[in-house]
């Protein structure tokens, strides 16, 4: 008589992945921004900056606006 496999359950699956995720990126976001800001502080007030620092400082603007950093200031008030 054949017996069929039991079927277990993986807790280690995509549910693990994502809340280590949820936990983590604005650990590595607060990280990212602040080696961003030192490296800003390095370069120079009249500095231009480059096509890529430009495309960097908008990724990250909009991850901070995701996860809930600082709140922009619309308009004059």
């Amino acid at each position: 008589m054949k017996t069929t496999p039991k079927r277990t359950v993986n807790s280690k699956g995509k549910g693990s992945t994502l809340s280590k995720l949820i936990v983590f990126a604005p650990i590595a976001l607060e990280v990212v921004n602040l080696m961003r800001q030192n490296q800003k502080k390095k370069q120079g007030k009249y500095a231009k900056a480059r096509k890529r620092d430009k495309a960097f400082d908008f990724i990250l603007d909009q991850a901070n606006r995701r996860l809930g950093g600082k709140k922009q200031k619309r308009g004059w008030f």
